[in-house]
């Protein structure tokens, strides 16, 4: 049995396993800190900074190694000068954490307004409008209007081939590394990676024939933006018009949860016709 710590979370106390980062511990109790470079199931980066949180740890008496406490018998949390990453920062005993302070909602607006100066306006023809977390956390987040004025915006490569099933848009991409993680990390298949810095840095295919990894669909799933898409559903369908079902793997003993999107096609007769196949939690 892992050791448990207790921590408070907007007043909240939940009490989690020893080694949780904050944003996983946050969840427990239905507090949605932001984030687009986390995934659960990768190492965390902390390269978005939408996470950002402010965080206490209790005092401790330098000469004794005791907790200093206040008068009410509490102890006494002292807040660090900067806020922190609530995907890298695993939870302490008696930790303290705000995620709706008014220098944490500042830091989401500013960190997203960034996002948003080098991010074409693409929603109406994006394949993950409807089902964007940029879409959604701007709306929750975001700010109403930009302090930004760029004459010469830049532009990117669009509708890059990475191989026969994948296209990368550049200008869509926030560099949230969730695919290279992806293909490095998990299937030890580091085909893709990023290339130069600062606003040149993008998304290559460093390999011959291009990327075409038999997991390669799992980063069109786990990108955020619709950088990446697939062949065979781009301009194909609106998230809004599908149906979902739930289904199961049948290529192997394991029984992977799938979800399958369908929806009435006119070419078809007017029968349902399969559009996507996505992946479904497996726990």
């Amino acid at each position: 049995m892992p050791k448990m710590v207790t921590l408070t979370i907007d007043n909240h106390p939940v009490t989690v396993p020893q080694g949780t980062v904050v944003v996983d511990a946050a969840k427990k109790i239905g507090v949605d800190i932001p984030v687009f470079c986390y995934h659960p199931k990768m190492e965390p980066v902390g390269m978005c900074r939408l996470c950002l949180v402010e965080i206490g740890r209790p005092m401790v008496d330098r000469a004794t190694g005791q907790p200093l406490m206040n008068e009410d018998g509490t102890s006494k949390v002292q807040f660090g000068p900067k806020l922190e990453t609530g995907c890298t920062t695993p939870v302490s005993e008696g930790m303290v954490v705000h995620t709706q302070t008014d220098g944490v909602t500042s830091a989401r607006k500013d960190i997203l307004e960034f996002l948003l100066t080098s991010h074409p306006l693409d929603c109406p023809v994006c394949d993950k409008g409807g089902e964007c977390p940029l879409q959604n956390l701007t709306m929750r987040h975001g700010p109403g209007n930009s302090r930004f004025l760029f004459d010469e915006k830049q532009h990117l490569g669009k509708n890059i081939p990475l191989g026969e099933l994948i296209y990368l848009d550049r200008e869509r991409c926030i560099q949230c590394a969730r695919c290279v993680r992806f293909q490095s990390d998990v299937v030890d298949d580091p085909v893709i990676g990023f290339y130069n810095r600062g606003r040149k840095l993008e998304i290559m295919s460093n390999s011959t024939p291009g990327f075409d990894s038999i997991f390669s669909g799992n980063t069109t799933d786990i990108c955020p933006v619709g950088a990446l898409t697939t062949a065979d559903f781009r301009f194909g369908a609106r998230p809004w018009e599908l149906k979902s079902a739930a289904s199961i793997c049948t290529h192997c003993p394991v029984g992977c949860n799938l979800t399958i999107n369908v929806r009435r096609e006119a070419k078809s007769g007017g029968d349902v016709a399969i559009k996507r196949i996505m992946p479904r939690q497996n726990e």
